[in-house]
């Protein structure tokens, strides 16, 4: 299990390496794009414009680097748990997020033991694929925040502050179940 647990995060890394200098580089050229296209704007309305393209084009670019990753890293999240039953696969689950091994040596507690190995490796890949992705959505909609038409401004206020208000509470769901399988997986070795 220890070979497979390092091929997985050999995965997330060489993920994280690649996506960190695309989704900048999108960035980059949705800046630019951004400056070409809102010439004449306000300076506000221009700004906005520019942050809007690079988080468009950086967000869903990095996103999209991510996603080879998340199919391979999916099995290690999947498997551990395949046969077993409904109620069996959220014990699993409960107890991996709250960081409390299962007290018994049996199969179960195995199971939970590499399902929680996985967790500590995809689920930050799925946090970051998740932030970005919403990045790249909110993005467009930035320059609209300030226009003068009611409609497209309304619209884009409230689109924008759901997107944030998801994101964050997505962020700390994420967060606490992230810690909760690394502490799982510490108490589950430290056995």
């Amino acid at each position: 299990m220890v070979g497979h647990v390092g091929e997985l995060e050999d995965v997330a890394r060489r993920a994280w390496r690649r996506t960190v200098p695309i989704a900048i580089g999108g960035f980059i050229v949705g800046a630019v794009v951004g400056v070409l296209l809102s010439g004449g704007e306000a300076a506000l309305t221009r700004f906005l414009a520019i942050l809007g393209f690079g988080l468009a084009l950086g967000g869903l670019s990095g996103a999209g680097s991510l996603l080879p990753a998340t199919f391979k890293l999916a099995p290690s999240m999947q498997q551990p748990t395949r046969e077993l039953d409904g109620a069996a696969r959220r014990s699993v689950r409960r107890a991996v997020f709250s960081g409390r091994p299962i007290g018994t040596q049996d199969e179960l507690a195995l199971r939970a033991f590499e399902w929680a190995q996985g967790a500590v490796v995809s689920l930050p890949i799925s946090l970051g694929q998740f932030l970005l992705l919403y990045a790249g959505i909110a993005g467009p909609q930035l320059p609209n925040l300030v226009r003068d038409d009611g409609w497209f401004a309304g619209f884009a206020r409230v689109f924008v502050a759901a997107l944030v208000a998801v994101g964050v509470a997505f962020s700390i769901s994420f967060s606490r179940r992230i810690r909760g399988a690394r502490r799982y997986v510490a108490a589950a070795r430290g056995r």
